[in-house]
C-alpha cells in the first residue's frame, strides 16, 4: 500500500512538472504575420528581438491605422494567453529611416525601425555617407534567439539615398569593368564579368533576427560594405554565427576600417564611391559587464599570406569557442587598444 501510495505521488508531481515548461516559444508560423511584435520597457514600447519568453511575461503585436494593440502573456503551460492572433493587420506599420546628427559620427545617423504613434521603435542604427556610399558603422543589440532565420529579399532598400547606378555598383559586371578600368584588360583580379567577387556584406546581419517584417529591414545600402564572397560566406560568417551562438543580450558594433589597396591602387567600386574596406570588424560586449571581444577579418581575397595587423590590432588569443578556420584571416584584438587607436568615438557606445 506504501509503495503504490508512492507511485502515485510521484506520478502526480511528473504530470505537474510536466505542465511547467519554464518558458514560452514562438514558432515560425507565429512570426509570420505583418503584425510588429514589441513589449513594454519603462512605459514605452521597444521591438521584441527573442523568440522566447519568460513565465508571466505580456508582450503587443502591434497594427497601425489606430488599430486595437493586442496583448497577451507567456503563461506556465508554455502557452500564451490569449491565443496570437492569425489574421494580419488591417492597416501595418510601414519602416521607417531617421537621420540625425549623433557625436559619435561625423556623417549622418541612421536609425533603421518602425514609428507607433510617437514612440520610435530602433532596430538598428548605422554611420553612413551617402554621397560617398561609405558605411562606417553599426550599432546593435543581440538578442537570443531559437527559430531559424529565413533570408528575405534579395532586393536592397536604396532609402532614397543613393542612386540606381550607385546601387548598381555592387553588381558582377560593373564590379569587373570597375577592375578593368583600374588594371587594364589583362587584370589578374576577376576573370570575367560573370566571376564571384564582392559581396553585399552586411554590417548588421540578417541572421541575428527571427521575425521577417524585422529582418527585411537590414537589406539596406545603408547597412553593407563590399565584401570579398568567399570571406563573406565564410570566416565572416563564422564570427557573426559565434556571435548568435552565444545566447546572451551583446552590445554588438559592426564595422570597416581603411581602403583595399592593391599594388598601390585603392580599390572604390564606383569614382570616388563604395569603397572597399581592408578590414571589417566586430566589437562585442556582453551586456551589463565588461567583458568586450574585438573580432578583425581581412578583406582582401587575393592574399594568400597571413597580413600583419599590426596597424590597427594589438593581437590577443580568440575565445575557445571561436574557431574561424575558413577562408580568410580573422584575428582578435585587445578591445581597449582598438577602440582607442580606431574608433575611440565609439568608446562608451560599444
Amino acid at each position: 500500500m506504501y509503495e503504490l501510495r508512492y507511485l502515485v505521488i510521484s506520478l502526480s508531481l511528473f504530470l505537474i512538472i510536466g505542465d511547467v515548461q519554464g518558458f514560452c516559444q514562438l514558432t515560425q508560423a507565429n512570426t509570420w504575420t505583418d503584425r510588429i511584435f514589441a513589449h513594454s520597457v519603462n512605459n514605452h514600447y521597444e521591438l521584441l528581438l527573442t523568440d522566447r519568453l519568460e513565465i508571466n511575461q505580456q508582450i503587443s503585436l502591434l497594427c497601425g491605422g489606430n488599430q486595437a494593440v493586442f496583448n497577451t502573456t507567456c503563461q506556465k503551460s508554455g502557452k500564451f494567453n490569449p491565443q496570437l492572433p492569425k489574421a494580419n493587420c488591417t492597416k501595418a506599420i510601414p519602416p521607417s529611416v531617421v537621420p540625425s546628427s549623433s557625436s559619435i559620427c561625423a556623417h549622418t545617423m541612421y536609425h533603421v525601425g518602425f514609428w507607433f504613434g510617437n514612440t520610435f521603435m530602433e532596430l538598428y542604427r548605422n554611420c553612413y555617407a551617402a554621397n560617398t556610399m561609405t558605411a562606417f558603422f553599426s550599432i546593435s543589440t543581440v538578442y537570443p534567439t531559437y527559430l531559424n532565420s529565413l533570408r528575405p529579399p534579395t532586393a536592397f532598400d536604396q532609402d532614397g539615398l543613393i542612386s540606381a547606378a550607385d546601387a548598381a555598383s555592387f553588381q558582377l559586371s560593373s564590379i569587373y569593368n570597375r577592375f578593368v578600368y583600374l588594371f587594364g584588360s589583362g587584370q589578374p583580379y576577376i576573370a570575367s564579368p560573370q566571376s564571384l567577387s564582392f559581396d553585399r556584406g552586411h554590417l548588421t546581419p540578417v541572421a541575428d533576427y527571427t521575425f521577417p517584417n524585422v529582418l527585411r529591414q537590414t537589406n539596406k545600402y545603408l547597412n553593407v560594405v563590399p565584401q570579398f564572397y568567399s570571406i563573406n560566406r565564410s570566416n565572416w560568417k563564422i564570427v557573426e554565427n559565434w556571435v548568435r551562438d552565444q545566447k546572451q543580450v551583446l552590445n554588438v558594433c559592426t564595422g570597416a576600417l581603411g581602403v583595399l589597396e592593391l599594388g598601390n591602387t585603392q580599390i572604390y567600386l564606383a569614382p570616388g564611391k563604395n569603397p572597399v574596406p581592408r578590414w571589417t570588424y566586430k566589437i562585442v560586449h556582453r551586456a551589463n559587464t565588461n567583458q568586450k571581444y574585438v573580432i578583425l577579418t581581412s578583406n582582401n581575397g587575393w592574399e594568400t599570406q597571413m597580413p600583419n595587423p599590426a596597424s590597427v590590432c594589438r593581437v590577443i588569443a580568440c575565445p575557445s569557442s571561436l574557431k574561424p578556420t575558413g577562408t580568410g584571416f580573422t584575428f582578435c584584438c585587445d578591445p581597449i587598444d582598438f577602440i582607442n587607436r580606431n574608433v575611440p568615438n565609439l568608446r562608451g557606445s560599444c
